[in-house]
């Protein structure tokens, strides 16, 4: 594979990018879980907390000087790459929906996207040379298997296992990204 080291500030843009997305992610997915606290107090504070976090990520990301030990090593195709892996998460997304709203499963919609958007991280960890990706990719099928295991049981648990899982996994790679680089 035929790669180029990216520009600094090509760099530094997609820290900031990826962590931008993390967050903003991050804050939707715990929304999405956050229905088995509906109506309560803690629906609110968990709410204030994860509107903090995805913010202060975001603020975080010019004050924190990268780590990163080495130049960003990218395919020379890294677009194109990135561009595809989006676009098959897309369909997969939808064609998720349009099967399980037909089958009438719609319990395990949330733990279902979590396995697809984990799964497409795979793939844009050497697209990006963000080798941080991968965990990310793990962290959210692991969150997703786990929703659609409690989803059999309580549909309104399985979002939450899933939403609160894949919403940690992202928050943990931004700051994980904004630090290293």
């Amino acid at each position: 594979m035929e790669t180029f080291t990216a520009p600094d500030k090509m760099s530094a843009d997609m820290r900031r990018n990826g962590v931008t997305i993390c967050a903003f992610f991050g804050l939707g997915w715990f929304i999405g879980g956050a229905g088995v606290l509906a109506g309560a107090a803690a629906y609110w504070i968990g709410l204030a907390l994860a509107v903090a976090i995805s913010v202060g990520l975001v603020v975080a990301v010019p004050r924190i000087a990268t780590e990163r030990g080495r130049p960003r090593e990218l395919p020379k195709d890294w677009g194109r790459r990135y561009g595809i892996w989006i676009a098959f998460e897309v369909v997969l997304i939808v064609a998720a929906i349009a099967v399980f709203n037909a089958l009438d499963l719609t319990d395990f919609l949330p733990g279902t996207i979590a396995v697809i958007v984990g799964a497409h991280f795979l793939p844009l960890a050497p697209a990006f040379d963000e080798p941080k990706y991968r965990w990310t990719g793990y962290a959210m099928i692991v969150a997703g298997l786990a929703g659609i295991g409690a989803g059999l049981a309580d549909a309104v648990v399985g979002g939450a296992v899933a939403g609160f899982g894949s919403a940690v996994a992202l928050w943990a790679t931004g700051a994980a990204v904004l630090k290293r680089g």
